[in-house]
């Protein structure tokens, strides 16, 4: 996916599924993927808003997905929605800034 102005105060973010920012650590669980810094996360269970994803912490409210610019709309409903304008059963998605590699 491209990137997105996300105007909430930081630029360069672009929409990632469930899937790429969770990896697997070797005693099995989740963590974070570490190749990302996380902006926020949106939910369909609270469809408006946009919270923090801090990792070990209480999730605070970003900010309203009316506040995003067009192109991080588009972003939203083709990751939530089909082809065919039917639901799929993605429940999250991710607002990332991509870490720069050291060369």
């Amino acid at each position: 996916m491209s990137s997105v102005n996300y105007n909430l105060k930081n630029k360069g973010v672009r929409l990632i599924s469930a899937e790429e920012a969770w990896v697997k650590c070797k005693n099995g669980k989740y963590k974070l993927n570490s190749n990302y810094s996380f902006v926020g996360k949106v939910d369909t269970n609270m469809p408006g808003m946009i919270i923090s994803t801090i990792q070990g912490k209480k999730p605070k409210y970003k900010g309203d997905v009316c506040n995003l610019n067009n192109t991080a709309k588009k972003q939203i409903v083709n990751h939530f929605y089909d082809d065919n304008g039917k639901r799929n059963k993605k429940t999250v998605a991710y607002f990332a800034i991509e870490k720069k590699k050291g060369k």
